[in-house]
């Protein structure tokens, strides 16, 4: 099913029932409890937002594990003895994949959550969740959709996607394993791994989702009185971990990296030190170098051995540069940015950008 489908298949299932029922109880909107459906920022953006975001991440990030299995198998980055391992270990992740594991165990992690776990409308807030009038003692129609349906196909998605995650983790470590053929001079400073990092950062996408959800909730909360400084923590705590949790998997191929860095430095430092020696001899042992030392392709060849030094010096001990940080940085914090428009004034901000500028 085509993803466009998938999505529009997920809100009638979750999102659109809830407005329906919401509205033939009069709490999609209006006065009649205190959270009306439609001003119920968490619910709107889980079903409208996150789990759109989550079903069409599916085809993006899987294309982008696709293209670096390709690379990894034509760019020589694991040696020719390694390649049938590399192939097994391709096998066994794409099986593993799109085996019945996954959905299974996730399936199963929410029926244990529906039944032990149920939580409700935290604060003293009427919800539409539960019948005007009762005082948060009996759910409605809508509140029971929303917790027996709804609810638990969300959970089901971030959990399919964390064991996904955890998956493409073993996969990232298993790779290290092999045996890594990583070039000290590579231009792109990781050794020829820096694909990796690049499809890395499409995880970004996920993450954008669960940070829409909790800059969702917390909007909620603020709105209803809470100020933004009361989650100033949580907010730099659950940035802090995002990025440690996607950016750790990379530290199993700093060993590797550092032994390429360290025998590269060695081995260009010893002909750099060769060449330079017979350079000096040649040019600077003279009294007066002449017009033979113009157009001499010595002089390109010692500026080209430095810049291979250069790069050898400056290769990474994770395989991701800068920009892949920020990436991820921005996912994580983008969906916080409406936050500060409902404490600050947007006029106000423009009004000090521009002073800033000016």
């Amino acid at each position: 099913m085509p993803k466009r489908h998938r999505i529009i298949a997920l809100l009638l299932l979750t999102w659109a029932p809830l407005v329906i029922l919401a509205a033939a109880a009069g709490v999609a909107a209006g006065d009649a409890v205190g959270l009306p459906l439609l001003l119920d920022y968490t619910t709107n953006v889980r079903f409208l937002v996150a789990m759109p975001v989550l079903v069409g991440a599916e085809g993006i990030v899987w294309g982008k594990v696709v293209d670096l299995a390709q690379y990894l198998v034509r760019s020589g980055v694991v040696a020719e003895p390694g390649m049938p391992a590399l192939h097994q270990l391709v096998v066994r992740f794409h099986a593993r994949r799109t085996s019945w594991i996954l959905p299974g165990i996730a399936a199963i992690g929410v029926v244990f959550g529906v039944i032990f776990l149920r939580k409700e409308y935290a604060g003293d807030l009427s919800t539409w969740q539960f019948v005007p009038g009762s005082s948060g003692q009996v759910r409605s129609a809508a509140g029971w959709w929303n917790l027996l349906v709804s609810v638990p196909v969300f959970q089901f998605l971030i959990l399919f996607w964390a064991l996904r995650y955890l998956l493409w983790c073993w996969f990232l470590y298993r790779l290290s394993r092999l045996d890594l053929v990583l070039i000290p001079s590579h231009p792109d400073r990781s050794g020829g791994l820096r694909p990796i990092g690049q499809v890395h950062q499409y995880w970004s996408i996920v993450v954008f989702a669960l940070s829409s959800l909790i800059s969702a909730s917390v909007g909620l909360a603020i709105v209803h009185g809470r100020p933004l400084k009361d989650f100033r923590l949580e907010l730099i705590t659950f940035l802090g971990l995002s990025l440690v949790v996607l950016f750790a998997p990379f530290l199993a191929f700093s060993g590797k990296l550092l032994d390429a860095r360290t025998h590269g430095l060695l081995a260009y430092g010893e002909l750099a030190a060769t060449y330079t020696r017979r350079f000096d001899a040649k040019w600077t042992g003279r009294n007066t170098p002449g017009d033979d030392l113009l157009g001499t392709a010595d002089i390109q060849s010692l500026a080209d051995l430095a810049n291979s030094y250069a790069v050898v010096h400056g290769l990474r001990l994770v395989p991701f540069e800068m920009v892949n940080v920020i990436v991820i940085a921005v996912a994580v914090a983008l969906p916080f940015v409406p936050l500060v428009f409902v404490v600050v004034s947007p006029i106000e901000v423009a009004r000090q950008v521009i002073q800033i500028l000016l």
